[in-house]
């Protein structure tokens, strides 16, 4: 490897430090109030309703889709 590749390597190592550094320190501060969302009651009669077998067909159709894809 030669000066200038390990150079460029040795810089972005640095960067990546630093960035660890800044998120740890962004992650051990407290949240502001004003960062939290309210929190709201789902209304259910609007959530839609999912049984076992709708997301087994949607699976099934999907992996379909893939291989004709793929084929």
């Amino acid at each position: 490897m030669n000066s200038h590749q390990q150079e460029l390597r040795y810089a972005a190592s640095q960067a990546f430090i630093e960035s660890l550094n800044q998120l740890s320190d962004r992650l051990s501060q407290p949240e502001p109030a004003s960062a939290e969302a309210p929190h709201r009651e789902v209304d259910k009669a609007r959530s839609p309703q999912f049984t076992v077998q709708d997301l087994e067909d949607a699976v099934a159709d999907i992996e379909q889709f893939t291989q004709e894809r793929g084929a």
